[in-house]
């Protein structure tokens, strides 16, 4: 039953608030991804402004924000 407990990937839903918008977006962190030292929040920043990005064209999202964070209690 363990094994299957391994497979559960780790993921953290970040928030970024602007003027006039507020969005959420989930990401998986992927180790293989992962910069050295980088910490889970800001690994989960990273990868969700290049996500949002590369899918929905928002460029330079975390200089339009306000305020960006991780809204998942950590749970490890």
């Amino acid at each position: 039953m363990s094994d299957a407990v391994d497979l559960i990937e780790k993921t953290r839903t970040v928030m970024f608030v602007g003027d006039y918008f507020a969005m959420t977006t989930t990401v998986v962190l992927d180790e293989g991804l992962r910069h050295d030292g980088e910490e889970d929040d800001d690994f989960a920043i990273r990868i969700a402004s290049i996500f949002l990005s590369e899918h929905y064209g928002f460029d330079d999202l975390e200089s339009k924000s306000n305020d960006i964070g991780v809204v998942d209690e950590d749970e490890d």
